[in-house]
């Protein structure tokens, strides 16, 4: 019983095995087909409007400006 598990496990995973030719690898390396890429924009963006509400830059930069309004 354990054979066929392992079996039908390796046939299973090697079902989403493809061939890609050179052409359609320039769609596969777009950053939207990487999670931490795809979401970076989104979480630069929240960065900053903490950043601004909140009045904590980085490290180091405890006396730059803005505040809780966002204002500078």
């Amino acid at each position: 019983m354990g054979k066929v598990l392992i079996t039908l496990a390796l046939l299973l995973g090697a079902a989403g095995c493809t061939h890609v030719a050179p052409y359609e690898r320039e769609y596969l390396t777009r950053p939207g087909m990487d999670n931490g890429k795809r979401d970076a924009g989104f979480h630069a963006f929240m960065a900053h409007i903490y950043e601004a509400r909140e009045g904590a830059g980085a490290v180091g930069l405890a006396d730059a400006s803005g505040g809780g309004c966002g204002c500078n």
